[in-house]
């Protein structure tokens, strides 16, 4: 009789577990997951299968897709130096013409770059505010699968610290950095005008300050959120081994196999929260990785009418084009700070708990 009993007993456990696993694991994939997966420029599977030539022909891709613009402004750029180098070989004797050439030839130039970095400072802002009304959807996404991945520590960290963090960067991006950014590009302009007019160097200390407060907050960010992040971690995962301890030891061989029925869902479900956690990722570098590149760029063609204006005996302009370049490369640290920002949180978030 007992024998018979104990056979029931086995088959029971034997049904159960399958039964269990098939309750507490999804039919299929939550509609939000699958439209922040669908969302992604690449999936997580084609990432993984690149090699290090597709990296490269992805990075010459975007790069030659921007070239022409760049190529051409310093073509621009070229032409108008030189031509002011001959006419003030020209007029070399009149010390008073040659001043008025010079303001004359930086206003030009002025003229002739400053709308670019006006248009790349709106590229950066629109990249900033996509990101934003982006995360306003898919932060309460990618908490939900947190959640089901039995963190819900990290999701209230994800969801609380870091949407606070990034609605507040990207608000002051867009309200304060951006504005300031054409305040230095005014005080730059000073550079063209005659007289004892000129703020240039006070702008560049002042740039100076502003990347030196982006690293500041960068770091500060991100140990605020490695410290959340691992307290919450820990006492997730105390929770879950808690849980299925008690589960494990209170129901004699029922519980343990719905504890490591449990712990199988668990992988799969992590699995699947690192596919929507590198779908946001995928879609941030995406947005900020064409902005990145046209800095590089304008900074280059900035960088090498400096050197081409030093050449040339154009005083002024040398520093009209250094303040530029400095202003292009303050818009690469706030467009890298805010990526940052997200692309490593969101990481965060994915590494924590995948052990198990």
């Amino acid at each position: 009789m007992k024998k018979l009993l104990l056979c029931i007993l086995l088959l029971t456990v034997s049904l159960a577990a399958p039964v269990y696993a098939d309750m507490i694991v999804p039919e299929e994939v939550p509609a939000d997951w699958e439209d922040v997966i669908e969302q992604a420029p690449i999936t997580a599977d084609e990432f993984s299968e690149m090699t290090l030539p597709d990296y490269t022909d992805a990075v010459w891709n975007a790069v030659s897709g921007q070239l022409q613009e760049p190529l051409r402004l310093f073509a621009k750029v070229c032409a108008l130096l030189l031509l002011s180098a001959l006419a003030r070989s020209l007029c070399a004797e009149d010390g008073g013409l040659t001043a008025v050439l010079d303001t004359v030839v930086t206003l030009s130039a002025f003229s002739l770059c400053g709308g670019t970095l006006l248009g790349l400072l709106e590229v950066l802002h629109q990249a900033v505010e996509s990101s934003r009304v982006y995360l306003a959807a898919f932060i309460p996404v990618f908490a939900s699968a947190l959640t089901a991945c039995g963190q819900p520590g990290a999701a209230a960290v994800y969801s609380g610290f870091f949407f606070a963090a990034a609605t507040l960067v990207a608000h002051l991006l867009c309200q304060a950095a951006f504005p300031l950014i054409k305040v230095f590009l005014a005080m730059d302009a000073t550079a063209c005008v005659g007289g004892g007019l000129d703020l240039s160097g006070l702008a560049a200390v002042l740039r100076r300050w502003c990347r030196w407060i982006l690293g500041f907050c960068a770091t500060i960010f991100t140990a605020l959120m490695t410290l959340q992040g691992t307290f919450a971690h820990s006492a997730d995962s105390l929770a879950l081994k808690t849980g299925k301890f008690l589960l494990g030891s209170s129901v004699p061989v029922v519980g343990r196999a719905v504890s490591d029925a449990m712990g199988g869902v668990l992988a799969g479900l992590r699995l699947l929260k690192g596919t929507v956690g590198f779908a946001a990722v995928a879609v941030v570098v995406a947005l900020f990785a064409p902005v990145l590149i046209q800095c590089l760029l304008y900074g280059a063609v900035f960088a090498a009418g400096e050197m081409v204006a030093a050449a040339t005996g154009a005083g002024k302009s040398i520093r009209l084009f250094k303040g530029m370049a400095d202003c292009v490369g303050l818009c690469a640290a706030m467009a890298f700070f805010f990526c940052f920002v997200v692309t490593s949180a969101t990481i965060l978030m994915i590494l924590f708990g995948s052990g198990g």
